[in-house]
């Protein structure tokens, strides 16, 4: 029974580990939607706004103000993107992870105490150590 509960405790540490890192991902993902949405509505209401800023404030021509807000535009999506890629292991993931393993060599080891038992203990076993008994009771003979 050592087995089934080791499994058991297995599945169970492996099940918490994907509901760890589906908690992750899904806020993984949250950053990067936000990220698209952010970039596109900046894109659509902050290019007039910066073009006309730079042409009139700063004196630069047409072609310079659209390049100098095109460089901002490519800046924040650069910052919203790092943001939205960067992942960290959270403790329960990584606790998680060491049980299922843990778990996982426990099994590992009592299948093979397991298989070990039932050779010695199956035919072959009883076979052999009834050979070895005849081989001991003919030599009292």
């Amino acid at each position: 029974m050592r087995i089934f509960e080791l499994g058991r405790s297995a599945l169970h540490a492996q099940s918490h580990l994907m509901q760890q890192m589906a908690v992750r991902l899904g806020k993984q993902a949250a950053f990067l939607v936000a990220a698209a949405v952010f970039g596109f509505f900046a894109l659509i209401s902050g290019h007039g706004l910066l073009w006309a800023l730079f042409l009139f404030t700063f004196h630069w021509g047409p072609v310079t103000a659209a390049f100098g807000v095109f460089a901002l535009d490519v800046i924040f999506a650069l910052i919203c993107v790092l943001f939205g890629r960067r992942s960290y292991l959270t403790t329960a993931e990584v606790e998680a992870r060491i049980a299922r393993n843990r778990c996982a060599t426990q099994m590992r080891e009592s299948v093979t105490l397991a298989a070990v038992t039932a050779t010695v203990a199956g035919s072959l076993g009883r076979s052999g150590t009834r050979k070895v008994w005849d081989a001991v009771r003919r030599k009292k003979n």
